[in-house]
């Protein structure tokens, strides 16, 4: 399918008016003079967006006279964004990794609940962990020792509920084995846990993010722990899970990194997106990578190698097959 223009996408969303659009050019490897690429990405307040917004702005980078041009387009969510680009309304998505193996093997959740073969993974972006807080002046100082005690699970239908569940599964621990479970949003969570209302709570955020700093700074607060082989088997049956770790030295009292899982921030296409635009992106990420890690501080802990690995559930695309294929042989 030829990559949309941007007037065409405009009538189709009506969100030019909020679209980040920068010049696009990579060379030889580019769409089409006068095209528009487009990047679903989240709500404007979210980290995705300007995710999206680092890899337009690195595609301008590389701009010559009478490029394309690229556009970062807000959303509701990994839901929608996939909902998109499955309609062909965009080129590219910012999903988060689970809903990007839930497209491509279908589920009744979204609009077209059949398989969304034509999917294709691009790069991964930032880990997106499960982070379990506890007050530091307490006994808690594993996983284990939550049993027994008052829980914060998260609110349902959230990426922290879904990844305590299965946690929770892989574990063979029934919800029943806390004293107390509770159902809070991340802010009611740091509220009850600083409060003395819980006795941890769980949170699934990438770095730096303010929710971690708002906590450590009201309360003082430890991050448990995740490893071992209930965690690595854990990984190697989902594949849209990922190791992760929550960086030390940015939030108080987390003097050093904490190793977790989660799933993670992934840039997606369709089969059908030309090889040119697909090339063009990753050249334009990989080949000055440090420029593209500044963009953001989201960005600043990616490494090249878990990029093209990390919690991709779905095929590569082919062009960025080829690219990463090219590039470790180089």
């Amino acid at each position: 399918m030829k990559i949309r223009h941007r007037s065409r996408f405009v009538t189709a969303y009506g969100l030019l008016a909020l679209a980040l659009t920068v010049g696009l050019s990579a060379g030889g490897a580019k769409a089409a003079d006068g095209d528009t690429i487009t990047i679903g990405a989240g709500k404007v307040t979210g980290v995705y967006y300007p995710a999206a917004g680092a890899i337009c702005q690195a595609l301008n980078d590389m701009q010559t006279e009478g490029g394309s041009t690229c556009a970062v387009v807000p959303g509701a969510g990994s839901k929608a964004s996939l909902e998109a680009l499955r309609a062909g309304l965009t080129d590219f998505a910012v999903v988060q990794s689970d809903w990007q193996f839930w497209a491509h093997k279908g589920a009744k959740f979204f609009a077209d609940p059949k398989p969304f073969t034509a999917l294709a993974s691009v790069l991964v972006l930032h880990a997106e962990p499960l982070v379990i807080a506890v007050r530091r002046d307490g006994a808690i100082k594993t996983f284990a020792d939550l049993q027994g005690k008052r829980a914060g699970i998260g609110a349902p239908a959230t990426a922290e509920r879904g990844m305590m569940e299965a946690l929770l599964r892989a574990l063979g621990w029934p919800v029943s084995g806390f004293a107390e479970v509770h159902e809070l949003a991340a802010r009611q969570q740091t509220v009850a846990l600083c409060n003395n209302s819980i006795d941890s709570a769980v949170y699934a955020v990438g770095s730096p993010s303010a929710t971690l700093a708002t906590l450590s700074a009201t309360c003082d607060v430890s991050l448990l722990p995740l490893t071992g082989p209930t965690i690595d088997k854990l990984l190697k049956e989902n594949a849209f899970y990922r190791k992760a770790a929550v960086p030390a030295g940015i939030y108080a009292g987390v003097d050093a990194a904490v190793p977790t899982f989660g799933v993670g921030a992934t840039l997606v296409t369709r089969t059908d997106v030309p090889d040119a635009a697909v090339e063009a992106v990753v050249t334009a990420v990989f080949e000055n990578f440090e420029a593209f890690r500044a963009r953001h501080p989201a960005l600043t802990w990616l490494e090249a190698k878990q990029m093209v690995r990390d919690g991709l559930s779905v095929p590569l695309h082919p062009a960025a097959e080829r690219y990463f294929a090219n590039r470790e042989g180089s």
